[in-house]
């Protein structure tokens, strides 16, 4: 049945009248990563460099859209070859269908069939969302519609199964049924103030193997006290809003989600809990300056298509938990980053911008996060994470401009990263450096110089990057990640050199690139979300077109 439709949908983009009404679009991402064995870093022991080589991972995207027929038609193929995007130190060979979907606008009405992608409020209630960096493409396989009820009244609703990128199925989905409705505003009170109020119900049902194996586990505990009757429904009821009032910007969403089973953590037993959240942040901003608060309070808010994808929050998530913490692009001030908490956590920060003249502006961020049982002392047991960041930007000429900074950190490796013989508190302090000089109005040449002393975890880092572009077509970088000194870490070694040389290419929508990679095992992290990348040596080489 899903040949014959997948059949009838290429007729029917073939179709010349169909195009003659509307446009079509698509585009390709391809990387190609070729494995260099080196047990010195341990990039060594698993099949891609034991016996497989390479790999690959493409996407392929096509879409056809009518603006008179209100019609959109799309369709992406999906290619993973000995492939570790998904569960790294792995091997994955997918061929899929990653997303096909048709769209069609009546009147005020979207109604969409197929996957898709949306989310309500910022979402912790639900989002379905793709970051194709951390291997997650979360998207929902059923129907969704949006309906605008007046001018500042919009409602949604949706129904479906979430995409299960290693499922092998031609259309990858999970078992569990996910459904779910929102309503948003907007209204204007006079001229300063403005209110953009939302409401969401999301409901998850198991499918009945997966509540059968939730029943074996829990009848298996040995303590009668441990035992109890999980359910198939799940429900989260979420509000939040936005109030502008001049200079100022508030937003707070809470909600709450009823009973499940959930695991607190790896080897625990399966817990009956309901869970809550609560999540603002207020902004003020205006010539010259800008301040932005956050908070959040998380317990026992983990929703997943299962209880039993408890462990990395990609695995089976149907929602988002927004991070509080400063999100750093600089290669060593990135390397400790704290993954959003499911379970319990308590979150601030404080976030200032100060332009003081055209030629310099300052920056500064604090943010520290605790376990439930919060206590803002130096340095407690409940303590997991703090970050203090200060830097200047300053244009020195109209050729030279350049920043710099110092970042303090103390990180809970063991809560963060797992049990391995690690160091609780780990601190870092990394000053940073950075200069770009422009040769003309197209040629430049930036430099990054970083140092991280970590006596904790790997000791002490120096990175070093020289990064020449001519725009907008042609870049060039060689960088170097050196251990300088071998700390507490004893998969560290003294004088290790990770280098990279890194070329891109491009031509009108086509970028090509290619590098050579020698990287560190670490965790990476986008958003809140972090994953383990492994050690890494070899070539990557890619493409990124559109048409």
């Amino acid at each position: 049945m899903f040949k014959k439709l997948i059949l009838v949908g290429v007729i029917f983009l073939c179709n010349s009248n169909l195009f003659s009404q509307g446009y079509f679009s698509g585009d390709l991402e391809l990387r190609n990563d070729y494995y260099v064995r080196d047990t010195t870093i341990g990039a060594a022991n698993t099949p891609q460099y034991d016996s497989e080589k390479s790999s690959m991972d493409a996407w392929l995207s096509s879409n056809y859209r009518n603006e008179k027929w209100g019609l959109q038609v799309g369709l992406r193929m999906d290619f993973h070859v000995n492939s570790n995007l998904h569960a790294p130190g792995n091997s994955f060979t997918r061929v899929k269908l990653g997303n096909f979907f048709v769209k069609k606008d009546i009147g005020k009405l979207s109604i969409t069939g197929g996957h898709f992608y949306d989310q309500f409020g910022s979402g912790i209630a639900f989002r379905a969302y793709e970051d194709r960096f951390l291997g997650i493409d979360n998207s929902i396989f059923g129907l969704h519609a949006k309906y605008d009820l007046t001018k500042n009244v919009t409602l949604k609703a949706f129904g479906g199964l979430r995409n299960n990128r290693l499922s092998e199925k031609v259309i990858p989905t999970s078992e569990a049924f996910v459904k779910g409705v929102n309503g948003e505003a907007t209204f204007a009170i006079g001229d300063n103030v403005t209110l953009n109020p939302g409401v969401s119900v999301v409901n998850r049902t198991l499918s009945k193997e997966t509540m059968t194996g939730l029943v074996n586990n829990i009848n298996a505990y040995p303590n009668f006290d441990d035992r109890f009757k999980p359910v198939f429904n799940t429900y989260i009821f979420s509000a939040y809003n936005t109030l502008n009032f001049k200079k100022f910007s508030w937003y707070i969403e809470g909600a709450y989600k009823t009973k499940e089973a959930i695991k607190i953590a790896q080897g625990l037993p399966y817990q009956n809990k309901a869970g809550n959240i609560v999540y603002t942040s207020l902004t003020y901003s205006t010539k010259g300056f800008g301040i932005t608060g956050q908070f959040k309070r998380t317990e026992n808010f983990q929703f997943r298509d299962s209880p039993e994808s408890n462990g990395s929050i990609l695995n089976g998530a149907l929602n988002f938990i927004p991070p509080t913490n400063k999100q750093n692009s600089v290669r060593l001030p990135a390397r400790y980053a704290p993954a959003s908490q499911e379970i319990g956590e308590v979150a601030i920060s404080v976030d200032i911008t100060k332009k003081i003249s055209k030629k310099l502006a300052f920056h500064f961020t604090w943010s520290e996060i605790h376990d439930l049982d919060v206590s803002f002392k130096y340095w407690d047991k409940t303590k997991l994470f703090r970050e203090l960041n200060a830097d200047v930007d300053w244009k020195a000429s109209k050729k030279v401009k350049g920043e710099a900074g110092f970042q303090f950190i103390q990180y809970n490796q063991d809560f963060y990263e797992g049990p391995a013989g690690l160091s609780t508190n780990v601190m870092a302090f990394t000053p940073f450096f950075e200069l770009t000089y422009k040769f003309d109005r197209k040629k430049a040449l930036r430099t990054e110089i970083q140092y991280q002393y970590v006596p904790a975890d790997f000791g002490q880092w120096m990175f070093l990057l020289a990064e020449f572009s001519i725009a907008p077509s042609f870049t060039i970088s060689i960088s170097d990640q050196w251990n300088v000194v071998k700390g507490k870490n004893k998969s560290s070694k003294d004088n290790e050199h990770y280098y990279s040389i890194f070329t891109s290419y491009t031509h009108k929508t086509t970028r090509f690139f290619a590098s050579y990679v020698r990287q560190v095992e670490g965790i990476v992290c986008t958003g809140g979300v972090c994953r383990l990348e492994p050690s890494f040596n070899g070539v990557k080489a890619g493409i990124n077109t559109s048409f």
